[in-house]
Parts: structure tokens; C-alpha cells; sequence
């Protein structure tokens, strides 16, 4: 999948810490919007903490609906490979497609560091 749009939501915490969510669109036609979840490294760079499908629709989602799940953690099913390990290679590029579109990196600065 590659990264077609990007750009940054809001920040919040996550597990505690400072985070930055992301609205990404993709050309992956199972998951076209996804938000990406970004923490400050140790190294002064941006890690990628998570994603989440983005797949809210106000037609389902006005009322509390159970037989329907607006956010889900795929993470792991997106970077998983053959030996269900991760697959550091694709994640690392899909984080640096997210950094380099638009005014990621510089709006991710100014509100997480």
C-alpha cells in the first residue's frame, strides 16, 4: 500500500504518553482512510505507534451500533508477513511515506516535539 494523502489530526495520549494522530489516505482499496499514530523516538524522530481504521460513517455510526466497528487496530494484520512476524521493512516505509507527505513532519514537531 502506499500513501496517497496525509496530514495531521490532532495530538492526544496514548498509553500515557504524547502522540499525534494522522489521517492518511491510501491506494489500498480495503483500508482507503486509516489514522497513524505517532510518538517522539528516543533519537529525536517519530515512531509509529499504530494503526487504525478509519472507517466511521455517520449513516451507521450516529447511534451506538454494535454490529459495526468505526475504529479497529490493524496494526499488526498490515505489517504482519508469511512467518506472522512483522515486517519491519514495509512499516518503515509506510512511516516514511506518512513523515514526507505534505506538512507531517513540521506539524508533528509543533505539537509532540
Amino acid at each position: 500500500m502506499n500513501v496517497l494523502e496525509a496530514h495531521v489530526a490532532r495530538s492526544l495520549e496514548k498509553d500515557g504518553a504524547p502522540c499525534a494522530e494522522v489521517q492518511v489516505r491510501t491506494d489500498d482499496p480495503q483500508c482507503e482512510q486509516v489514522l497513524a499514530y505517532f510518538s517522539l523516538s528516543a533519537d529525536q524522530d517519530y515512531d509509529l505507534v499504530s494503526i487504525v481504521r478509519d472507517d466511521a460513517d455517520l449513516l451507521t455510526d450516529w447511534f451506538d451500533n454494535s454490529m459495526h466497528t468505526a475504529y479497529e487496530d490493524i496494526t499488526m494484520q498490515w505489517f504482519e508477513n508469511e512467518s506472522l512476524k512483522t515486517d519491519w521493512g514495509r512499516r518503515e516505509t509506510f512511516k516514511q511515506q506518512v513523515l514526507s507527505s505534505g506538512q507531517v513532519r513540521e506539524d508533528l514537531k509543533r505539537l509532540i516535539g
